[in-house]
């Protein structure tokens, strides 16, 4: 009887807790931001009074932060004392969004004839400043390539210019020898480009502690 009742009582050892199982293998990644500067090769071509200039570039890296557009021209008829007939040139741009656009005008200088058209379009991006959680290096550069990361709504898409000429001068006769201008739009931008650092003094994503103490009594 004692021995049986020894028997009923007795309970098995609970299992070891696996500690492994409660710690996350994720790791952390920061982002560095690096700001460079790109260029497109200089665009020369003629807006003429009756058949404005129409075209598109590209830029071909992400994380645009900003455009520089430089339109420049010298008027090619002038009058003897080069004071009156001045040409003036319109540039248009519409950016692929269709949010960002402007139109400016240029009127060509007194003496030299020469104009010039200066504007900058900023999309003035901030790139998160938070770290990258993922279980590879591989992984991490795949999320570094996807939002909020990456921006790639100017990146190869066609922005719109359009470039048109204004005759300046009144007398008839030179009017109408007067077809346009040639002219020279320089194009400049700089873009965000990450890169990542792995951070060593972390080895999980913020849900990574150790287990509580208890546990491990």
């Amino acid at each position: 009887v004692i021995a049986g009742v020894a028997i009923a009582m007795y309970q098995s050892p609970e299992a070891p807790t696996e500690f492994s199982s409660l710690i996350t293998t994720e790791n952390s990644y920061n982002v560095t931001w690096t700001l460079y500067n790109g260029s497109l090769a200089t665009l020369t071509d003629f807006a003429g009074k009756k058949a404005p200039f129409e075209g598109s570039i590209s830029i071909p890296e992400a994380n645009v932060n900003s455009i520089t557009f430089n339109l420049s021209w010298t008027d090619d008829r002038m009058t003897v004392l080069k004071q009156m007939g001045l040409d003036s040139l319109t540039l248009e741009v519409t950016m692929p969004d269709g949010i960002y656009s402007f139109t400016e005008t240029g009127k060509s200088a007194a003496k030299t004839g020469f104009g010039t058209i200066t504007h900058v379009v900023v999309k003035n991006i901030i790139p998160p400043d938070g770290p990258i959680k993922a279980k590879t290096e591989q992984e991490a550069q795949s999320k570094l390539a996807t939002s909020p990361y990456y921006d790639d709504s100017w990146t190869g898409k066609d922005i719109k210019i359009n470039v048109s000429c204004q005759i300046g001068e009144l007398r008839i006769l030179k009017k109408l020898r007067d077809k346009g201008n040639d002219f020279q739009l320089e194009i400049t931008y700089q873009y965000y480009e990450g890169s990542l650092i792995k951070d060593t003094m972390k080895n999980t994503g913020g849900d990574s502690e150790m287990p509580p103490d208890e546990l491990w009594q």
